[in-house]
């Protein structure tokens, strides 16, 4: 099936989870008064050279924001926007799954897409089990009975994730539209008409797409903002795509059967399970680039 598609770069502004609101770092802001409690000098100012370059008498050494977590993979990113080197794309998606502790790590950061996913795979289960009308009647859908396919899966757009909300609920139903646009240009028929193997793959893309989303917009974020186009961007959601391509299917094929029933705790780990492997496949597939 195909897995071409349009990218305009990132669209989302990721903070890192240990920003603090107050001042930016993962540090209490160091107390900048003086012994008397009047504002000290600052740098340049009367009191300037009093003591170490930067404090005032009294005061201890500043406390430097600890560094982004993602500062080397982001330099990575935008050394592949200057170069096209595949290498320097590899070395980023590394870093950046060496900064989330590995696939699980990683996982974790994107709770809503594997929501979303666990829901698409709940209704390929229901399908494969229960056949289409009763998967439809599980997720109130049952008036699409006999309707289109892809009618019936930008229904469930709505279903699983309504517009609006987080920057991860965001990149879940845009994985979600974006799938549904690749399927559309097949003949897929009605709903009821689908194969197992067919909904299986469409779960796959969904995946797929949410990993690479998620992936790029960290480790890209503040290459939008410089020298990186949005055909650096196109270039690289492509290529990353084809490696998580690979490696989701490989997870899928081993952690998911369709004709298991499980319950909605059970599919949500199953596919918690998935992702995560699928971030160590890739992982060890970009060992060798």
């Amino acid at each position: 099936m195909g897995t071409s598609s349009t990218y305009g770069g990132p669209k989302y502004g990721l903070e890192p989870p240990w920003v603090d609101n107050n001042n930016g770092g993962g540090q209490p802001a160091p107390d900048q008064s003086s012994p008397d409690g009047s504002d000290a000098p600052t740098e340049g100012g009367d009191g300037a050279g009093d003591g170490a370059e930067g404090n005032q008498p009294g005061q201890g050494p500043k406390i430097a924001a600890p560094p982004h977590p993602l500062k080397g993979s982001r330099g990575d990113f935008t050394r592949f926007t200057n170069s096209a080197k595949s290498s320097a794309l590899s070395k980023a998606v590394k870093g950046y799954l060496a900064s989330t502790n590995g696939g699980a790590g990683a996982t974790r950061r994107m709770p809503n897409s594997t929501r979303v996913a666990s829901g698409v795979a709940s209704l390929v289960s229901s399908v494969a089990t229960q056949g289409a009308a009763a998967a439809l009647q599980r997720f109130n859908l049952q008036a699409l009975a006999g309707r289109p396919a892809t009618e019936v899966f930008e229904a469930l757009v709505d279903h699983l994730c309504p517009d609006g909300g987080t920057i991860d609920e965001a990149i879940a139903r845009d994985a979600l539209i974006d799938t549904i646009s690749v399927f559309a240009n097949e003949d897929l028929g009605n709903f009821d008409q689908l194969t197992p193997e067919q909904l299986n793959e469409f779960l796959a893309e969904m995946i797929t797409r949410s990993i690479t989303t998620k992936v790029i917009n960290e480790i890209g974020t503040n290459s939008l903002h410089g020298s990186a186009s949005d055909e650096d961007f196109r270039r690289a959601e492509a290529s990353l795509r084809d490696y998580t391509a690979g490696a989701v299917r490989d997870a899928l094929g081993s952690v998911f059967d369709a004709h298991e029933s499980l319950t909605d705790q059970q599919m949500e780990q199953r596919i918690n399970d998935v992702v995560a492997n699928s971030f160590e496949v890739l992982e060890a597939i970009l060992e060798n680039e």
